[in-house]
């Protein structure tokens, strides 16, 4: 199996661990560096994460989307230590909005390990349904 090939599979075991409520940390390296795109000031989930700092962003959306979330995979494109992955994501916040938006994923893939994770997404209406209880 190539390098590609093998990344992609990290991949989508992460969309695997995190869609079934599991734990991801063995694909996660430890500098992890997780960017989700927007102004903090308007979108308090966007801007750089440490680590640490995916775990708060995670716990924030499972607090607002109690029964989870349900992401589609559309398509995902691989070279090298580079992972695109295009997808919609449904679910319904604890308030009864519904979430309905296309996100895309790049990742950055080392020794099998997420070394990057850039999100982009609809800020918007993330703000408006996964933020709702962010200070």
């Amino acid at each position: 199996m190539s390098v590609t090939e093998e990344n992609k599979n990290v991949v989508l075991a992460f969309f695997g661990a995190v869609g079934s409520g599991g734990d991801p940390t063995a694909l996660l390296a430890d500098d992890l560096a997780y960017w989700i795109a927007g102004k903090p000031e308007q979108f308090p989930l966007a801007g750089s994460h440490s680590k640490e700092g995916f775990y708060q962003v995670m716990s924030v959306i499972g607090a607002n989307m109690p029964n989870g979330v349900d992401v589609k995979i559309n398509n995902i494109v691989a070279e090298g230590d580079q992972v695109v992955v295009e997808t919609e994501v449904h679910g319904v916040s604890a308030t009864g909005k519904a979430y309905d938006n296309k996100v895309v994923f790049v990742f950055t893939v080392r020794d099998g390990k997420l070394v990057s994770v850039r999100e982009y997404l609809d800020t918007i209406h993330a703000n408006e349904v996964l933020a709702e209880n962010v200070a």
